[in-house]
């Protein structure tokens, strides 16, 4: 912002410096005019001087006041350029400033085509003024040259200007673009921090929570079964040791990568009584792959325990050739079988996993196959 700041008071400084020189150009060009002969006056050809002069001056006038006031230029640098070209012929010398003042001014601020008219003008307003007065020819063609090549230059200058203008711009379009490209990364940051909090909230606090219930049926009963009771209560507190392996895993994998796939699949499933097969040789995968396949593997079992308590579940992880495949299967339960966890969690587990798969570049499907409820994952690579 400071940079942009002092580039547009730059910019405001170079406007009016240019503001000031040509005003400076008008007085000095009057001085100079009325210095040389032939001098204006109020008869014949000095008249002539007299008028033209007159009009010169009001179309510079008119150049800066309608720069000033952001009003379009060609209209005065027109009138200028034609009663300079006059001017030129009848009073020569130092007068031939006036056409190539407007030919550099009209190349610097207008269009090539614009400009170039505008100076076409002039010179012709030149030539024809030259018939009339008897000029010589080696006159009007040096006169020519010079407006010619003070078309020239403004039009470089106008190039320059344009391709520091295109510059600015391409400047400000990055800018603009690197921080659009920083936020995103950061909501997508966000998102992702979000899937690692709800994964692992749902996997250790669900479970935790069913043995907590667990101890409190054994406690409550009419006869009530401390031992087992004291088991839960003991599972528990692994679960919740646990659950803080796994928040500084998330921190790590959020942070570098994960460990061996399988390995940690095959502590989950272990850990929850159920049992895992590998085929294939195993490989490294990139890190947001292999956590995603590592959060489908935990978002079922830990969705099988609430929604199939008791039932056997099954994990198949194979590397095969193009992608990784893993399949996570369970029994499904009775239909009046006790559920008392079905209803927790945010309901947004399955929704998280597919958009890990997608952004993985991979795919989800679940769904129920005869008596047994199946998640498959599969990611390239």
């Amino acid at each position: 912002m400071a940079a942009l700041t002092a580039n547009m008071m730059d910019r405001k400084g170079y406007f009016w410096g240019i503001q000031a020189l040509r005003t400076g150009g008008l007085v000095a060009l009057g001085l100079t005019l009325f210095g040389v002969n032939p001098k204006p006056g109020l008869h014949e050809r000095g008249l002539a001087i007299t008028i033209t002069l007159a009009v010169v001056a009001v179309a510079w006038i008119g150049m800066i006041t309608f720069d000033i006031r952001k009003w379009p230029i060609q209209y005065p640098l027109s009138l200028l350029s034609l009663s300079g070209g006059l001017l030129a012929i009848l009073q020569q010398g130092p007068a031939i400033a006036v056409p190539a003042v407007a030919a550099f001014s009209a190349g610097s601020n207008l269009t090539p085509q614009v400009s170039t008219a505008i100076a076409v003008a002039g010179a012709l307003s030149l030539t024809v003024s030259a018939l009339f007065v008897g000029a010589s020819t080696t006159a009007v063609l040096g006169f020519v040259v010079i407006i010619g090549t003070a078309l020239a230059m403004g039009m470089i200058r106008y190039a320059i200007a344009e391709r520091a203008n295109s510059a600015e711009q391409l400047l400000e379009q990055t800018r603009r673009a690197a921080v659009a490209e920083t936020e995103a990364a950061v909501l997508g940051e966000r998102t992702r921090i979000a899937r690692e909090i709800h994964d692992i909230l749902a996997h250790s606090l669900g479970a935790l929570a069913m043995q907590v219930e667990a101890a409190q049926a054994l406690l409550t009963q009419d006869s009530p079964d401390i031992a087992k009771a004291v088991k839960c209560v003991e599972r528990a507190g692994q679960l919740t040791r646990e659950g803080l392996t796994e928040s500084r895993r998330a921190v790590q994998a959020l942070r570098t990568d994960i460990g061996p796939l399988s390995e940690m699949i095959g502590t989950l499933v272990e850990a929850d009584g159920g049992t895992m097969t590998t085929t294939g040789e195993s490989r490294k995968l990139p890190a947001d792959a292999a956590l995603a396949l590592y959060r489908t593997a935990q978002e079922a079992v830990t969705n099988a325990r609430k929604h199939a308590p008791g039932r056997p579940t099954t994990v198949h992880l194979s590397y095969d050739p193009d992608a990784v495949r893993l399949t996570v299967t369970n029994q499904l339960a009775e239909t009046d079988a006790a559920r008392p966890l079905t209803n927790s969690g945010g309901g947004y587990g399955l929704s998280g996993l597919r958009e890990r798969m997608e952004l993985a570049g991979g795919s989800l499907e679940v769904g129920r196959e005869g008596g047994d409820w199946a998640v498959r994952a599969i990611v390239p690579g």
